[in-house]
């Protein structure tokens, strides 16, 4: 497997241990070669294909760089399609994202593949941070009988190993290619440069055997005739390739260095040229710079990159700026708004950042932090001569402040706005207009005075559309529940829906359709509330139509999460099931934007909540881990959830304890949401043995609850209450009395009758959602080979959850598994 590419100097060496390891890569299912950078890890891999398989086998390489999430999922689905174009349209149809991540499993479990052929997937380490563990074990998993996948990274994760740990994986690590002294005397003898065994010991001591260290000791030794005053592989690289440079290609390489890959079209447009010259060919031309023909573009090796980007700074603040600037225009004119503003805001360019249209950044991720923080910043640290000169960018940047929640920050930032735009009221009428807009915004949720301020604004648009919130900004007020955020005043609900609809009546002519259906699924909350599920049907519908006419996302999600509220409530099982469905088609097209993993787990969170799932739910909402980055208009929902599901685990303490630190002077209802919160925490006070509290909070939910007539939260949490909540409600409501008994018995019996793949109560706690999935399959009748088909998985699969699932169950065959899991 030893080969020269150029010449003598370039010869790729590799141990017998190793060439051992590498032969292992055609009868292995799946490989992981790991190793830090500079191991040689790609070259070894490539060099062994290139040498060891017939030249007609297919070999797809799949590498993955520092992009979009999206961007990376859609190029690797393509190369699915190339090898199963089937495995490759299910994973295109079914996306990346949280809410549909089983899917998405299953059809990396359906690659189907006979011939023998290579996927390589390179630099996994740029996937991993957002590779959910089920999908990489459904990577592990894949059907293809002739498919070999070679993963290529430097660390793997601790959970991705823990996958890994226990299955038939080749792992080839950085002690299978680290070069021992007898290695490295070979190294050099057939490079033409002879060492002797103490010499090898002293290179493989101060090496220790790193690959990319021992190259450049070799080329140090060629040119010095010594290796012992290099100590240091980044010595080694500046010595050897950086000082071998001449002072224009140092140039030129510095100002790609912003860039981890660049195309010669980049290379040009950064330093202004037509052509690349010959002097900056030749630098291009580097054993660690390395051309895929298939991107066309170059990728610079992570160790000179981090070379180049410390040299670039050592030039000075001016010359790094001026890399930084000229990295962001070659960005903004290739219409990649998100990676130039990341560099304008490396350079501190507000111009440059305000130029841009941030409206095409809402919610975007600008470098490692998302763009409202970014906002914020330009918000307080902007010259007030540039917010005078680029009024539109700033109140684009208001409106981010506004959708992250900065409430405070927003409202500074509109008052020091005000006499820029108004001048008197001799301003630009139109951006007075989207002041006024984005002020009304500032009175949520009080509908009356926001209406007073919108009119305003619509007088100053005079027919036109605003070009602050557009239609395809997200929804930004609760992306589940307009109810909860309307509904501020109790006994006021059908008021305020009349109120809703006026204003989303006005406010979607002047945003050109941004939130429209809201108003309807408000009212569609109401009637689901009170227990009229008929119209809420009706009117859930009614709002989905709209939302998805007018590709309202948010408005679509929602709607077909309380569909979903409703067909449960209704026992109809195939509206349940249509109802995520459209949960899972109103993600399309919205992966990128940041918020969307969190909104998705709590929507499925409370679901799952209902169905007595909580296991499936994501371990964050479970856990309480709320410390990434996530929108202000989730808190209500995730909290929900949250303390469901420690009501779920009788973490009845630790739920008192929280609503305590969150609300120091007691729960009192402010809105629709504190009753949620006052019936959780009655039923952990009254399992704690506080009858006393119990019946304070679970008063006060029924009194705000029954002043518009919502019964649902009562008839959900009444059966863990013993009958407190009938008591509140007989004493203060007792004419409703008769009602809600009729309601709860036809809520209960509704709830019941749903079938078992919804809610399998009969079936433990501990069992995985996927071993439920093919439990009933198998009750049902079905064989193997027929479950692993209408799973996406393989038999073998099959035969290991069931295998799990009998000694769950303490049974020992198929027969008593339909008898436990279908009596009746």
């Amino acid at each position: 497997m030893e080969h020269r590419k150029t010449g003598d100097t370039d010869i790729h060496y590799y141990s017998d241990r190793l060439k051992r390891k590498l032969s292992n890569l055609r009868t292995s299912h799946f490989a992981i070669v790991e190793a830090p950078s500079g191991y040689g890890k790609t070259t070894a891999v490539r060099d062994f294909l290139e040498s060891a398989l017939p030249r007609d086998t297919p070999v797809f390489w799949f590498a993955t760089a520092e992009e979009a999430t999206m961007s990376s999922f859609r190029r690797f689905c393509r190369v699915i399609g190339e090898i199963d174009a089937g495995a490759g349209q299910k994973l295109l149809k079914t996306g990346y994202n949280a809410a549909v991540v089983g899917e998405t499993c299953d059809a990396l479990r359906s690659i189907r593949c006979r011939r023998e052929t290579y996927l390589v997937i390179d630099n996994f380490q740029f996937m991993q941070p957002n590779l959910p563990v089920s999908l990489f074990s459904a990577l592990l998993e894949h059907g293809g009988e002739g498919l070999h996948i070679i993963v290529i990274t430097q660390m793997l994760a601790r959970n991705l190993t823990a996958a890994a740990a226990g299955r038939a994986v080749l792992r080839i690590t950085a002690s299978d290619l680290r070069l021992q002294a007898e290695d490295i005397r070979r190294y050099f003898d057939v490079s033409g440069a002879p060492v002797s065994a103490d010499g090898a010991n002293e290179i493989a001591r101060r090496t220790e055997g790193w690959i990319a260290a021992v190259r450049l000791t070799l080329s140090a030794y060629r040119e010095t005739g010594s290796y012992s005053d290099t100590t240091s592989i980044y010595t080694l690289m500046e010595h050897l390739v950086w000082d071998a440079l001449t002072a224009g290609q140092q140039v030129f390489l510095m100002r790609l260095s912003p860039f981890g890959t660049v195309t010669a079209y980049q290379a040009c447009a950064i330093c202004g040229w037509d052509t690349l010259p010959e002097y900056a060919r030749d630098a291009l031309d580097s054993p660690f710079i390395r051309y895929e023909g298939t991107g066309r573009h170059y990728e610079l090796h992570a160790i000179l990159s981090g070379i180049l980007a410390q040299k670039r700074r050592e030039r000075g603040d001016a010359f790094d700026r001026e890399c930084l600037l000229a990295a962001g225009d070659c960005c903004r004119d290739e219409c990649d708004a998100v990676r130039a503003m990341d560099f304008y805001a490396q350079a501190g360019d507000y111009e440059r950042m305000l130029r841009l249209d941030l409206s095409a950044l809402y919610f975007e991720t600008i470098g490692a932090e998302p763009f409202y923080e970014l906002a914020l910043r330009i918000a307080r640290e902007c010259p007030s001569e540039l917010k005078q000169k680029y009024p539109l960018s700033m109140l684009r940047i208001a409106f981010e402040l506004l959708a992250g929640g900065m409430n405070v920050d927003f409202g500074v930032l509109l008052d020091e706005l005000y006499p820029m735009i108004d001048k008197n009221g001799d301003g630009d009428p139109l951006l007075r207009g989207e002041w006024l807009l984005l002020f009304s915004l500032r009175h949520l949720p009080r509908l009356d005075e926001m209406m007073s301020v919108l009119k305003q604004a619509a007088e100053l648009f005079a027919g036109g559309h605003s070009r602050v919130i557009l239609p395809d900004s997200p929804w930004f007020y609760c992306i589940f529940a307009p109810f909860t955020v309307f509904h501020s005043v109790p006994g006021e609900a059908d008021r305020e829906a009349d109120a809703l609809e006026e204003y989303i009546a006005l406010y979607t002519g002047l945003t050109n359709g941004h939130g429209a259906g809201a108003d309807v699924l408000f009212r569609a909350e109401l009637a689901h509330y009170r227990g009229h599920l008929r119209e809420a049907e009706i009117q859930a519908y009614k709002a989905l139509y709209i939302a998805q006419s007018m590709r309202q996302k948010a408005i679509w999600l929602a709607a077909s999460f309380h569909l979903a509220e409703i067909a449960l409530e209704s026992a109809d099982t195939a509206g349940w099931k249509n109802a995520v469905a459209s949960i899972e088609e109103s993600l399309d097209g919205l992966q990128n934007i940041f918020l969307l993993p969190s909104a998705v787990d709590t929507v499925k969170g409370m679901l799952l909540s209902e169905l007595g799932r909580s296991e499936e739910i994501a371990d964050w909402l479970k856990d309480g881990d709320f410390s990434e980055r996530q929108l202000p208009s989730m808190e209500i929902g995730r909290t929900a959830v949250h303390l469901g599901t420690l009501l779920d685990r009788g973490k009845y303490a630790r739920i008192i304890g929280a609503a305590e630190a969150m609300h120091p002077e007691g729960i009192q209802i402010r809105g629709f949401q504190d009753i949620y919160l006052a019936l959780i925490v009655a039923v952990a006070y009254l399992r704690s043995g506080n009858r006393e509290k119990a019946l304070r909070y679970a008063d006060r939910a029924v009194r705000a609850a029954m002043a518009d007539g919502l019964f649902l939260q009562l008839l959900y949490y009444g059966h863990l209450l013993d009958g407190l909540g009938e008591e509140c409600l007989e004493r203060s409501f007792p004419e409703q009395m008769k009602r809600f008994e009729a309601e709860k018995k036809k809520y209960l019996s509704a709830y019941s009758s749903v079938f078992p793949g919804l809610s399998p109560k009969e079936l433990p706690k501990d069992l995985t959602a996927r071993e439920r999935e093919i439990a009933l399959l198998a009750a049902r009748g079905l064989k193997n080979c027929e479950i692993a088909e209408e799973l996406f998985v393989t038999e073998n699969t099959v035969r290991t959850h069931l295998h799990s699932v009998y000694q769950k169950l303490d049974i020992d065959r198929r027969a008593k598994l339909a008898e436990k899991l279908l009596k009746g």
